[in-house]
């Protein structure tokens, strides 16, 4: 039989509810309940003393996983974790497969936005007694992306988010000196304007002022804008779709702009593969809209270029900005449940949170490290910008963007940013389209 990735999951949910059974009923049948609970204590405890933790990463993600992995080993004798690496590319096929088959991991590192598709196919356990009472060491957003249904099916970990990198020869030939440091006096949607404007006019080489990382997988960026605008997507409720409002409209016509005024490169469109760090290096745009997490290539292909970095620009309703990196969750197939959630939390507590980020460019998760002056490997003069910029990230998005349905929307805005921008495409036609993908979500 073929599956789809949300019958694999359905059956995966089927099937760790019957091992579960299957547990109890073994249990029952071992003894008296004057024995049953240490027996499952001792299981929950990790008898074996194995765990695996299954992740994707780059080689200094990896190498913080092990050194934390072993720092926990040593506080814990008797339980070992191995960390497995699985491709980026092959970890959703691989761990879907293994948990249809009940063969899952112990934990896994999964991002926001698969949060919600597979909390709500049961294969993710309830954390609530392992993390509930910490809920308000995280950033706040982040705690909402772990959430489904009001119970936490996972811990965050770290995030990234995106700000602007700027070419600061460009800035310097266009007379720009005033470049925000905080975000409080970060530009408004009509002086970041300006500032293309008077980039695109200095002659600096540049073919445009800048670019925004709204490409393919990443088109829900665009979402910032709105947010940015007072727009939003769903009602208080969250079961209620607002899409459609001035707001949309008025986000609309103003990203379009980017293309109608020569802002941001044509070749840069929401289809295209064309992203603004690929192109930042070579000095064709002044201005890149990027996560933190490609600092460490931008490092290696814009050399000789001196770079500085500033934040998002604020819309009449604020500032907002997108949601990215990771948590950890633990499998309803762990052998050993609560060492799984004790080795998630431990990943989470302050100075291994600081490790990880520190060695591999991304963001902390917890609201006493948001603010905190990192020892960064890569860029750490840039990274207190998207430190900030991280604590802008509005909750209500972020739950929006964690959908299990979400995926449809993003598709509806590639589809439809697109013709809108450069197709003749109405407003009209794109609200309603990207409207009727966001209900579709929500049934998802």
């Amino acid at each position: 039989m073929n599956f789809n990735r949300r019958q694999f999951l359905r059956a995966a949910g089927m099937t760790a509810a019957g091992a579960a059974a299957m547990s109890a009923l073994a249990a029952c049948g071992g003894g008296d309940a004057g024995t049953s609970a240490p027996a499952a204590a001792a299981s929950a405890g990790a008898a074996t003393g194995d765990l695996t933790f299954s992740v994707w990463g780059s080689d200094a993600e990896m190498a913080a996983f092990n050194t934390i992995a072993r720092a926990f080993e040593k506080a814990n004798a008797g339980v070992k974790v191995k960390v497995e690496q699985l491709p980026y590319d092959q970890m959703r096929t691989t761990l879907d497969a293994r948990l249809q088959s009940g063969q899952g991991p112990d934990l896994f590192r999964v991002t926001y936005n698969d949060i919600g598709i597979y909390s709500s196919q049961g294969v993710l356990a309830d954390l609530s007694a392992t993390v509930g009472a910490d809920s308000g060491q995280f950033i706040d957003a982040l705690w909402a992306g772990v959430q489904y249904e009001g119970k936490p099916y996972g811990v965050p970990h770290h995030t990234d988010t995106s700000a602007i990198l700027y070419n600061k020869a460009h800035f310097e030939k266009a007379g720009i000196t005033d470049v925000p440091t905080t975000l409080d006096t970060a530009w408004t949607w009509e002086q970041f304007l300006e500032v293309a404007e008077k980039l695109n006019a200095a002659g600096t080489g540049a073919t445009a002022a800048f670019g925004v990382n709204w490409q393919q997988y990443g088109a829900y960026r665009w979402f910032n804008w709105l947010w940015q605008a007072g727009g939003k997507a769903l009602g208080p409720d969250g079961k209620s779709v607002v899409f459609d409002s001035p707001q949309a409209r008025q986000t609309l016509e103003f990203t379009k702009s980017f293309y109608d005024k020569g802002l941001m490169p044509k070749n840069m469109m929401v289809k295209t593969a064309n992203s603004p760090d690929l192109v930042f290096g070579s000095g064709k745009i002044s201005m890149a809209f990027v996560g933190d997490f490609l600092l460490p290539d931008i490092n290696k292909t814009a050399k000789g270029i001196e770079i500085g970095a500033t934040f998002l620009p604020k819309g009449p309703g604020g500032a907002a900005s997108d949601l990215g990196g990771n948590a950890v969750a633990v499998t309803t197939q762990s052998k050993a449940p609560e060492a799984a959630a004790a080795f998630a939390k431990f990943l989470a507590e302050p100075a291994n949170m600081q490790l990880f980020c520190e060695q591999t460019t991304v963001l902390p998760a917890r609201k006493d490290l948001a603010g905190a002056k990192l020892n960064y490997a890569v860029s750490p003069d840039l990274m207190p910008v998207f430190q900030q910029q991280a604590t802008t990230m509005p909750a209500d998005l972020v739950q929006f963007v964690t959908l299990p349905g979400f995926s449809g929307v993003n598709d509806a805005l590639v589809q439809n940013l697109e013709g809108y921008f450069t197709g003749g495409q109405s407003a009209d036609d794109t609200v309603g389209a990207i409207g009727t993908a966001i209900e579709k979500a929500l049934s998802a």
